[in-house]
């Protein structure tokens, strides 16, 4: 079964990034000295990146997660097979989906359920831990972006 899903702090990761941004150009039109003046530069380019491609994914299609018997499929359509999930962290509302051997849960396992489809698939999603022997763990976790 197919879920419609939010990238997880996309907005929030997007407003901080503009704040850091003005922070960043404000400070360098105080400060024109050498060094500093570079790192400035570099700082702003690496956020003025971030936020590229934090617009990009809210304005892409909608992602989705699929269920299936002993897979999962994930927002960015790479297949995993259950034997390679190790448990399902659950973070107030954000789930990531841990792979064995991996300290952090990958980008593309990590999401909210759209609002519409919340009860369904928090449903579906302990229905499936359960047919497929694993842990749901309500606790924070890291996400490798």
């Amino acid at each position: 079964m197919s879920y419609l899903t939010i990238y997880p702090r996309a907005r929030l990761n997007l407003i901080m990034m503009l704040l850091l941004g003005v922070m960043l150009f404000t400070i360098l039109h105080i400060n024109q000295e050498g060094f500093s003046k570079y790192f400035i530069l570099f700082l702003m380019a690496l956020t003025f990146t971030n936020i590229i491609i934090t617009i990009r994914r809210l304005l892409s299609a909608k992602p989705s997660i699929t269920l299936g018997a002993d897979y999962v499929i994930s927002t960015k359509n790479k297949g995993y097979d259950a034997s390679q999930i190790e448990c399902v962290y659950m973070n107030y509302k954000r789930i990531g989906i841990k792979l064995r051997g991996r300290r952090l849960v990958p980008s593309d396992l990590c999401f909210y359920f759209d609002s519409s489809q919340e009860r369904e698939g928090l449903e579906d999603l302990y229905e499936w831990a359960a047919r497929n022997q694993k842990d749901v763990k309500n606790k924070f976790f890291q996400t490798l972006t």
